[in-house]
């Protein structure tokens, strides 16, 4: 029995290392450079088209002289590309986006399943496992990165689709983890109530994942004709990042009563 636990108790304690890997932290300047590249590719694009070459030729006597515009193609070429790096560093982002919010929902739903499995109070365990199917079930399945980013591409052959897409993956990165923030209080308030942890682990001292209205940000984004969406991809970087800071906490501090309570 005391092997059993011993091998549980490794087995959480290597979930909750595995965080380093999974929740990862993304720099929340990394937002701004899909928007600043592409702003300098239209600016070279402009400035591309503004050369002007004039033209001289006798005919019939006469001379005339015209002007005519020629796109400068190397300030052409630059602008384009610097317009496709930061498409590219768009979607980069938004599978990151997608990837760890699937790698941290899958670590911790096991996480809390293996402690579910460690503690003694049968009444507990039981009440935890319940609360894991449910967070598995309200938080659905792990999105594929891949596939959205494919979708979201193809989508684009339609602009108005296009729109729709990303507002769509803009809304379940962020709600998904409000179902994921909600379901997670109530694990953590059932384990409150027995570690030795005093009032340390109790959901009240950490901040609620925002639940962003899309309606709302979607129009104002119209309103603003694109601008508010570089907060909006803002958020979708910065509360999980936030979500993660704390977990890291949370988790040690579990991980910390876990094996005190075994050495008791």
């Amino acid at each position: 029995m005391v092997k059993e636990k011993c091998m549980s108790i490794d087995v959480i304690e290597r979930l909750v290392r595995k965080g380093e890997e999974t929740d990862r932290i993304l720099p929340v300047a990394l937002m701004f450079v899909p928007p600043v590249l592409t702003f300098i590719g239209v600016l070279l694009m402009i400035a591309s088209s503004k050369e002007q070459q004039y033209y001289h030729h006798y005919y019939h006597g006469y001379y005339y002289e015209y002007a005519s515009t020629e796109p400068d193609y190397t300030l052409l070429a630059l602008g384009l590309l610097f317009i496709a790096v930061g498409a590219v560093v768009g979607v980069y982002i938004v599978y990151s986006l997608i990837s760890r919010r699937n790698a941290h929902m899958e670590r911790t739903l096991t996480l809390y399943d293996a402690i579910s499995k460690h503690v003694e109070d049968q009444d507990l365990s039981a009440r935890l496992k319940e609360s894991v199917l449910r967070m598995r079930a309200e938080q659905g399945e792990s999105k594929n990165p891949i596939l959205w980013i494919v979708i979201y591409l193809l989508s684009n052959v339609v602009p108005l689709l296009g729109v729709f897409v990303v507002v769509y993956i803009f809304h379940f990165l962020n709600k998904d983890f409000v179902k994921h923030d909600r379901n997670e209080r109530i694990i953590l308030e059932q384990l409150s109530s027995v570690l030795p942890m005093g009032d340390t682990l109790q959901m009240t001292k950490i901040g609620k994942f925002p639940d962003r209205n899309t309606v709302i940000y979607f129009v104002l984004t119209l309103l603003t004709f694109g601008l508010f969406e570089i907060y909006w991809f803002y958020t979708l970087i910065r509360d999980p990042n936030e979500h993660f800071t704390e977990h890291r906490i949370v988790e040690a501090r579990i991980l910390d009563a876990l094996k005190s309570t075994q050495s008791g």
